[in-house]
């Protein structure tokens, strides 16, 4: 297995802090989670349910750093309704529907338009088909991709027979449960350098985000009364953040994930983790939405458009850990020392093996010039 060296160790010190890109031509800031091979929570660390560990993930992705907005959504709904027909298909968003001449037409309240989208899970699936697509307004490009939506069906009794799980070679999907929690609430140094663990909450910390308040009055969540003004538009809260960067994981939107749960009711629909804007807004009961170990079983139907959700998303490299995206940069050198730490034998890429040296870090610059610039995107 491979193991760590001085080297690493210098190396780990200088290129420690994570790196956000640019917004990419999709409007997306990324945050690359690392540090594949991390441990599972611990029953300390999810005290309302501690039998059921989560976040784990053995290999790196991207996540975005905010909900998908509006403005984004209204994109693909303009991109969708060409190919199917306007009875079939009503986007929900703020804003206007007009009927003109028996046309629909959909104008958006441009107040709304980085605000979160609320979507079902059924469009969000669609959503990602469509991006790993191309963007091609195809319908066979809103079909099939990273979802099969032939699955699209449910039993008498209303179980949906959906797939659930993204296609291989997804390009773009859904988060699931233990990425989700990864990439809001899993610190490497969570219990001192290189002491991994989980916080209680996705800002970094044990102690609860503050609702109701704007930022510049020392609020922390995207929450309050609907009456007064909430949700405010997403990236409200700048400075509030997870370890890995993540925005609105606090208050936002719930947002969909991949697995399923069973309801109250016995039907299995899917989950949704993140506190609601609407529920516990000022963030004072007990069981607090923006836990960690809050929304187990928490499920809502899929074809209702209730939730919100963010983008994970595959490297566009496989030597590219980290954003800018087709730049070789020190975030990306701090990610390959990671993997190669993590034990995966695919990192130990130079003889001797077992050891951490300049020959592995000359083989890993050299397959980054040799493949990924050209595959950024």
């Amino acid at each position: 297995m491979p193991r760590t060296t001085p080297l690493a160790f210098l190396l780990m010190g200088i290129f420690a802090s994570p790196v956000l890109a640019s917004p990419d031509a999709d409007g997306y800031e990324w945050a690359v989670i690392t540090h594949p091979g991390n441990r599972d929570t611990i029953p300390e660390e999810t005290p309302f349910e501690p039998d059921l560990p989560i976040g784990g993930v053995d290999y790196v992705f991207r996540i975005a750093t905010t909900e998908v907005t509006v403005g984004q959504w209204f994109e693909f709904a303009l991109g969708y309704v060409q190919v199917y027909d306007q009875s079939d298909f009503e986007p929900y968003f703020p804003g206007r529907h007009i009927q003109s001449s028996g046309t629909s037409v959909w104008i958006p309240d441009l107040s709304k338009v980085n605000h979160f989208a609320e979507l079902s899970w059924q469009y969000a699936a669609r959503y990602c088909n469509w991006l790993h697509n191309g963007k091609v307004n195809e319908r066979w490009a809103f079909e099939t991709g990273a979802y099969d939506t032939t699955t699209f069906t449910f039993d008498p009794d209303g179980t949906p027979n959906h797939q659930f799980r993204r296609s291989p070679g997804a390009r773009y999907w859904i988060p699931s449960l233990d990425e989700w929690t990864k990439a809001a609430y899993f610190d490497p140094n969570r219990y001192g350098p290189g002491q991994e663990g989980y916080w209680m909450y996705p800002n970094g910390s044990d102690e609860r985000p503050i609702g109701g308040l704007l930022a510049s009055e020392g609020g922390e969540r995207n929450a309050g009364s609907s009456s007064q003004g909430w949700p405010l538009a997403v990236a409200s809260f700048p400075l509030i953040k997870s370890p890995f960067g993540l925005l609105d994981a606090a208050g936002g939107a719930a947002e969909w994930l991949e697995e399923q749960a069973v309801r109250f009711g016995g039907q299995p629909d899917v989950m949704v983790f993140g506190g609601s804007p609407f529920i516990d807004p000022f963030n004072d009961e007990p069981e607090n939405a923006d836990r960690i170990d809050y929304h187990f079983g928490f499920s809502v139907d899929v074809s209702l458009h209730w939730s919100g959700f963010r983008l994970a998303a595959a490297l566009p490299c496989p030597a590219d850990f980290a954003a800018p995206f087709g730049v070789l940069n020190a975030a990306d050198l701090a990610a390959y020392i990671d993997l190669y730490q993590s034990g995966d034998a695919a990192a130990d890429l130079a003889e001797p093996f077992g050891v951490l040296n300049f020959f592995d870090l000359a083989a890993y610059l050299a397959g980054f010039t040799a493949g990924c610039p050209e595959q950024a995107r």
